[in-house]
């Protein structure tokens, strides 16, 4: 059994909605400062409450928009796509939970079809989630074999990985961190599950494994499912 020290984190709140000064929107179509005044609003921990598909899809439509002078855009899926970088799949995703009733950052003023361009409605808003009193708070980890699960996979680390693994934890930031609890939050909402607070400091630690230790894990455990 061994230890890794980790941050405690109890998962994100409900997002919270704050709208953005209208005349600041109006004087950003026109003005360099001013529009990159209302991309710091959302740039800054103003999106937090979306994933990073859809903070990206968002940021695109906010610059398309106010390239235009206005608070709406036509635009295909297809251009969407291309210009982020995304699937379409993952563009259409992405404008069904921005459009949401629970989010409402986007209205669908027209869906477009094949090979028309739908039209979009920017709602001047932030959507994030608020900043947890407290901040960080260190604590123990015990990592010890349990059979069919991560805890066993993460045991299975010689001694001197598992000093690396912690090492690359803890030269995260505060927001690196923050972003990896938020993603695996998202992702157990979206597949309707829950963890306990040890599961997900687990599923944080074999995210830190994936992200900077895949190359090596996968060359110095070749026959073992560490992922």
């Amino acid at each position: 059994m061994t230890s890794i020290e980790i941050d405690d984190f109890n998962g994100p709140t409900e997002p919270v909605s704050r709208m953005v000064p209208i005349e600041l929107v109006r004087a950003a179509c026109d003005s360099p400062l001013d529009y990159i005044a209302v991309l710091h609003r959302y740039l800054d921990g103003g999106l937090t409450g979306l994933s990073a598909a859809e903070q990206r899809l968002f940021l695109q439509l906010v610059r398309e928009t106010l390239a235009r002078g206005g608070d709406r855009v036509r635009i295909t899926v297809r251009s969407l796509s291309e210009k982020t970088g995304f699937s379409k799949d993952t563009v259409m995703r992405a404008i069904k939970r921005l459009s949401s009733p629970e989010v409402d950052l986007v209205n669908v003023v027209s869906s477009g079809g094949p090979h028309s361009p739908a039209h979009y409605q920017i709602r001047w808003y932030t959507f994030r989630i608020p900043l947890q009193e407290g901040g960080r708070q260190r604590s123990k980890l015990q990592v010890s074999a349990s059979p069919s699960s991560i805890e066993s996979r993460l045991a299975e680390l010689k001694p001197k990985d598992r000093e690396k693994l912690e090492f690359h934890y803890q030269s995260l930031s505060k927001e690196e961190l923050k972003g990896i609890h938020d993603r695996i939050h998202l992702k157990c909402r979206d597949l309707g599950v829950s963890l306990s607070k040890k599961e997900i400091q687990q599923c944080v630690l074999l995210e830190v494994l994936r992200e900077k230790m895949f190359q090596y894990i996968r060359f110095t455990y070749p026959n073992r499912n560490i992922f």
